[in-house]
């Protein structure tokens, strides 16, 4: 049991999937748990009880391009001077992003670490509409309309002026730092903005926006075959058999037993509590290859020891779910899609909440970006065909009245804007790993006419760059982190 500790808890870098079921929720919420514990353990051995970091609440305009909407909320932002060579110390700017913000991003991390030996200042700066960034009215939709990649860059400009005129700052360079959505962010900051930030580190980052995202489990079947991270064909194939046999269950209407065999709360006679139970299933797969090792115990090579555990696949898939909701404390799993909606239709907003913003970030997935996970027929996708592209448009329509037909349309003009994974911006870096599913919409190979660099890590997962080191860290990872640090410094030395 110890080898599937927390199989099913599930963070942050920010980084979600499209429509997660709630499986993978919780095992983001574990790997965030861990990574807050690291972080604060790291503080304590560098800078004892004293406190590093100066929170600020920035005003900023709800529309930045309406000069006629007055509206305001407040963006709280993190200081931390205690490296900074004032006064032309470079500024490291951490870019947060689907999630509440933590301090622990200004003093705890490789671009930290790196601030340390360039003599930066670290400034972290929460999303719009996320954490405690968002006003008593904002989950409402008449206000979502003002949450979008766009506006949230259009933010970074103004806590490059505050931070500029407070500290005086002249000719100091900029570097951005971001992993999954915020990577994409801040690659798109360098873009957009090339006369404030001098070059941008983009960790797993999607850039390229993209409708059905087929690649994700693609790349999740993949990595559960890799050796070197302790995946085998043998866990694929028998991953393969338990969903299929679940599928054919389904069809059967044998949902009475599904019910029982895999601890449901409620029925599973509806088309769509079938769809969330799925999702369910499928999500600690995701969950543990996304995050694969940044918890103890939580990782493929214990997952699939378990799926080979014998020759009934099934029973394997029962067995791993079982100890899950054990390690829970939990008797049943809600498989409700009813309830699956509650979550984003609550407009109740919580500013002391952690965690992924529901609500907002599906509107973001429906408004310009898609990742929509799915698992269509003629891919490799090891799960049930029940994860179409359909259902998951149709949250998009019942929740925030877009129509599936148009999500396609905002998708594409996100790719326009900013380029897709081809996205011609100079001193750029994208940093991706392996078995991470976010790679495939991200820049994989380096263009040298653009100073445009690309560093693929084998055998990591999502945003493991961004971390700090740590002995049990691969070679590669630790090769790649030199990498990164070497582009910056050379950036830092640049006229």
């Amino acid at each position: 049991m110890s080898n599937l500790k927390g199989i099913l808890f599930i963070i942050l870098f920010h980084d979600i999937s499209a429509l997660p079921g709630n499986s993978f929720l919780k095992i983001r919420e574990l790997v965030e748990s861990q990574r807050e514990e690291n972080a604060v353990f790291e503080q304590k051995k560098l800078y004892g009880s004293s406190q590093i970091v100066e929170e600020v609440l920035l005003p900023q305009p709800i529309d930045h391009f309406d000069a006629l909407n007055s509206e305001m909320y407040s963006q709280k932002v993190y200081i931390n001077t205690e490296n900074w060579i004032k006064p032309s110390g470079p500024i490291f700017l951490f870019i947060g992003g689907e999630g509440a913000l933590s301090n622990r991003t200004a003093y705890s991390g490789h671009h930290v670490e790196m601030a340390k030996r360039f003599g930066a200042m670290v400034v972290a700066a929460e999303h719009r509409f996320y954490g405690s960034n968002i006003n008593d009215n904002g989950l409402h939709l008449d206000q979502l309309e003002h949450l979008s990649s766009q506006q949230g860059l259009a933010d970074l400009t103004r806590v490059h002026k505050y931070i500029t005129d407070r500290f005086e700052l002249t000719s100091n360079k900029w570097i951005s730092f971001g992993g999954s959505y915020p990577g994409a962010l801040s690659a798109w900051f360098r873009l957009k903005y090339p006369h404030l930030v001098f070059g941008a580190v983009a960790s797993s980052a999607p850039v390229q926006a993209q409708t059905n995202f087929e690649g994700y489990n693609e790349v999740v079947a993949q990595s559960l075959t890799d050796s070197t991270v302790g995946g085998s064909q043998q866990c694929i194939k028998q991953i393969v058999e338990a969903f299929q046999r679940i599928d054919s269950m389904i069809q059967a209407n044998q949902t009475v037993q599904l019910e029982k065999d895999f601890l449901s709360c409620g029925p599973l006679s509806e088309k769509n509590d079938q769809m969330v139970f799925v999702n369910n299933l499928a999500g600690i797969f995701a969950g543990v290859v996304q995050y694969n090792n940044e918890v103890p115990g939580l990782n493929i090579q214990s997952l699939c020891k378990q799926m080979t555990k014998s020759d009934d696949s099934y029973k394997n898939l029962q067995m791993v779910y079982k100890m899950a909701m054990k390690l829970l404390n939990q008797s049943c799993v809600d498989n409700s899609y009813s309830n699956f909606l509650s979550q984003f239709n609550n407009q109740t907003v919580d500013q002391a909440a952690s965690g992924v913003g529901i609500r907002q970030w599906t509107w973001q997935t429906c408004s310009q970006f898609g990742y929509y996970q799915t698992c269509d027929e003629g891919t490799s996708c090891p799960f049930s065909r029940l994860l179409t592209l359909e259902s998951n448009l149709v949250i998009c329509r019942d929740i925030y009245k877009i129509s599936p037909s148009s999500v396609p349309n905002f998708v594409e003009f996100t790719n326009e804007y900013y380029g897709a994974n081809r996205p011609k911006g100079t001193r750029v870096l994208f940093v991706n790993g392996s078995i991470d599913p976010w790679h495939f919409l991200s820049v994989l190979k380096s263009d040298v006419s653009l100073n445009e660099t690309a560093v693929f890590i084998n055998g990591t997962a999502h945003c493991a760059d961004m971390a700090s080191d740590r002995s049990t860290d691969p070679q590669s990872l630790k090769d790649a982190r030199l990498m990164i640090q070497k582009v910056v410094h050379g950036w830092l030395q640049e006229s």
